[in-house]
């Protein structure tokens, strides 16, 4: 199994989230189970995915994104990424989907455009 990782915290009421590793279909699931806490949590204003930690990104972890920025548009909460680059960059250029994201460098970008 790939390494992956997922952690999450509040910041005010930005919910963050940072994934280290392999995003693909073993561990997709991993990030939807923390995703599902932000969506859980006392109406945040802001759901943060910070991606710079990703070595790897296939099919399956963009359309887990896909699924969290629908969810999130569902929800009335704002999803921003954070330090999207290397294969997430370019699936996310090439299918015409970066623009349907907030995309930031920082996660300290993204609470500053709160």
């Amino acid at each position: 199994m790939a390494f992956f990782t997922v952690s999450s915290s509040l910041l005010g009421t930005v919910f963050v989230i940072r994934a280290l590793g392999e995003l693909d279909y073993q561990n997709s699931p991993i990030l939807r189970v923390e995703m599902d806490k932000a969506w859980a949590a006392e109406t945040p204003s802001m759901v943060v995915a910070d991606v710079a930690g990703l070595t790897f990104c296939d099919s399956t972890g963009v359309a887990e994104l896909i699924l969290a920025l629908r969810r999130s548009r569902a929800l009335g909460i704002r999803l921003a990424l954070v330090g999207v680059h290397g294969t997430l960059e370019r699936i996310l250029t090439i299918t015409g989907l970066r623009t349907s994201f907030e995309v930031f460098t920082s996660v300290e970008e993204a609470l500053q455009k709160i």
